[in-house]
């Protein structure tokens, strides 16, 4: 019962408009993620399973309409991070999804630390299990609007992945990367 009642005011809570909007958004969610200095959540984001989402330190901004589901996983966000509108990660059917610090996450984003076994041909994909395998984002990494980041993936620190990148290997640090599969495009550092 408690669940729910908490469940009908994040509904409420999540569409309320203005300023008025941005400080209940705020106060309510200091309580349901405690410990946070200063945690910015806009208007319509959703969150499964709290319990299992982890916001290591202060100033974390979560842009419009964003999806975070921690059920059977864990998510883990850094310091100074902020994720642009419609973030999707999910660490839902096992595996952690961990963010460093001053992570920026561009528009339209998704993450996923699982994926379907389809190992047999005689047995439908949907009844073949998950394989769950975790990501790992260091700090200062840029992640592009649209980009895809599937599990077992290590992005490392002061990375970027371009717009629209499929992000199937690990990156190097301050590798910039682009395209479908994702693929270095040059170094930050050179």
């Amino acid at each position: 019962m408690k669940i729910e009642f908490l469940i009908w005011i994040e509904v409420f809570i999540n569409y309320l408009p203005g300023k008025i909007g941005y400080y209940v958004r705020r106060f309510w969610y200091l309580y349901r993620f405690p410990n946070r200095k200063k945690l910015i959540i806009e208007r319509g984001c959703e969150f499964i399973s709290h319990h299992n989402i982890f916001f290591r330190d202060s100033n974390v901004i979560i842009g419009n309409n964003c999806y975070l589901n921690a059920s059977d996983g864990l998510i883990e966000i850094g310091a100074n991070s902020a994720f642009n509108r419609n973030v999707h990660i999910n660490a839902s059917i096992g595996g952690k999804i961990i963010l460093g610090d001053y992570v920026l996450v561009g528009p339209n984003v998704m993450m996923r630390s699982s994926g379907h076994k389809f190992d047999s041909i005689e047995i439908p994909i949907r009844h073949q299990g998950h394989i769950a395998k975790d990501i790992y984002i260091e700090n200062d990494v840029w992640i592009g609007s649209n980009a895809i980041i599937l599990g077992g993936i290590r992005i490392s620190t002061g990375a970027i992945v371009g717009a629209g990148s499929l992000v199937i290997k690990d990156i190097p640090p301050y590798a910039i990367v682009g395209g479908v599969p994702a693929k270095i495009i040059k170094y930050r550092n050179t």
